[in-house]
């Protein structure tokens, strides 16, 4: 009678190759992850923006998108009706909606120091900004939001520093 299994050469060049094919997978799929996450957060960023400017067509009247917490455009974004015009959420405004906070790591800097936009009826913006967006990888691809003053928003590829 014959015993089938395997050797321990066997296992042990099994092991040895499923290391070698591991070692090479694991950066791969952590590049694949952060390059995702930099797209899901520029796609949301433009998301919002349009939200915004499509509402304010909508409703006929300004729409403000504005930083969810006031420090950073990273922890995450508010849409709301501000009907005294101060730039923040006060008790009594209409929120529209809300964006959460961008993924660990990432960063978010308006070029003009800009804490909130304003679409006008026509769907106009009240400032010209550039944000940009990194993560923590140096070196590497980010993107750039530009707000157009005609209320257009556009994402384009940029190196991070």
């Amino acid at each position: 009678m014959r015993n089938s299994g395997f050797t321990v050469v066997e296992l042990l060049v099994s092991i040895a190759i499923m290391a070698i094919v591991l070692s090479i997978g694991i950066p791969s799929f952590n590049e694949l992850t952060r390059n995702s996450a930099m797209s899901s957060n520029s796609s949301d960023l433009l998301t919002a923006f349009n939200y915004a400017r499509i509402e304010s067509v909508k409703r006929g009247s300004s729409i403000t998108l504005g930083q969810k917490d006031s420090s950073t455009w990273g922890g995450g974004l508010v849409v709301w009706i501000d009907d005294d015009g101060d730039g923040t959420v006060d008790a009594g405004e209409e929120v529209l909606r809300y964006w959460e906070a961008l993924s660990t790591g990432s960063t978010l800097v308006s070029t003009n120091s800009i804490t909130s936009f304003v679409f006008s009826a026509s769907g106009e913006v009240d400032n010209l900004d550039t944000l940009t967006l990194c993560d923590n990888r140096t070196g590497e691809t980010g993107r750039t939001i530009s707000i157009l003053l005609s209320g257009a928003v556009y994402v384009e590829e940029k190196v991070c520093p």
